[in-house]
C-alpha cells in the first residue's frame, strides 16, 4: 500500500510535518543533502526512522504513512518490488558534485584502477 496522504502532492510544511525516514552516513551520523537545504530554510523534519543507507530506506516505508527523499533513479529501482509513490520533493534543490577519494598508494592497483574506470564511464552515462 502506497502513502495515501501524497495523493494531492506535497507542500513544504506537509513535507516536513510528516514523519521521515532519514539517511546518516557513518560514524559521525552526517546527514544526506536535502538535511543542509533544510536548515537553510529553517526547517527541521520530523525523523521517525534512521538508517546508514539509502537503498535501507525503502523498506522501512512500505505499509507506513512515513516519507522519504531519495535518488529519483533509487526510488524508481526499488518501485518496481516495493509499493512506492513517488512525488516531487518540495525543496529548492540544486545540483551538487560528487567525488571519489582514495590513497595515493592504490593508484597504481589494479583494482582501484578498474574501480575509478567503472565509475567514470556510468557518470558519462547521466550526460
Amino acid at each position: 500500500m502506497t502513502n495515501k496522504q501524497l495523493s494531492q502532492g506535497l507542500a513544504l510544511e506537509k513535507y516536513v510535518s510528516m514523519g521521515h525516514v532519514t539517511v546518516r552516513f557513518g560514524r559521525s551520523r552526517r546527514p544526506s543533502i536535502e538535511e543542509f537545504f533544510l536548515l537553510d530554510l529553517g526547517f527541521k523534519r520530523r525523523e521517525e526512522v534512521v538508517v546508514p543507507t539509502f537503498d535501507l530506506v525503502p523498506p522501512m516505508l512500505s505499509c507506513t504513512n512515513r516519507i522519504a527523499t531519495l535518488p529519483l533513479r533509487l526510488a524508481k529501482y526499488f518501485g518496481e518490488v516495493i509499493p512506492l509513490r513517488i512525488v516531487d520533493v518540495p525543496l529548492p534543490l540544486s545540483s551538487f558534485t560528487e567525488a571519489v577519494q582514495w590513497p595515493v598508494l592504490h593508484n597504481g592497483d589494479p583494482a582501484s584502477i578498474w574501480m575509478r574506470q567503472v565509475l567514470l564511464e556510468e557518470a558519462k552515462s547521466f550526460g
